[in-house]
């Protein structure tokens, strides 16, 4: 997208274009980035980019005049543990229990 000058008209501290707010490079990676936005307040975006230095100037580059963070990792999740009583667990006891009953009523 080339920056036609209708939108440099309507804000000419936007820098939008290739290798000023995006890459197309075969090595570029996504990167989460947490920007404030003045007056508005906070969001996350991803910002394809080869680095994260060159992800941080290109969020400015979009964004004008907002503070850019990188929020920390995200914990991993926990394993969940599977529980003993589901109901195949539940069925397949039955089953033992009506096999035991007719082995003790047939004697």
């Amino acid at each position: 997208m080339e920056v036609i000058p209708f939108q440099e008209q309507q804000d000419p501290e936007l820098r939008l274009g290739e290798g000023r707010s995006r890459t197309s490079a075969e090595k570029a990676q996504l990167f989460e980035l947490k920007i404030w936005l003045p007056g508005q307040g906070a969001m996350r975006d991803l910002v394809r980019a080869e680095s994260l230095q060159q992800a941080i100037e290109f969020a400015q580059n979009r964004y004008p005049k907002c503070k850019v963070e990188v929020p920390a990792t995200a914990a991993k999740k926990p394993k969940l543990a599977r529980a003993k009583n589901g109901p195949r667990e539940t069925a397949r006891r039955r089953l033992k229990l009506v096999e035991k009953k007719g082995e003790s009523t047939n004697r």
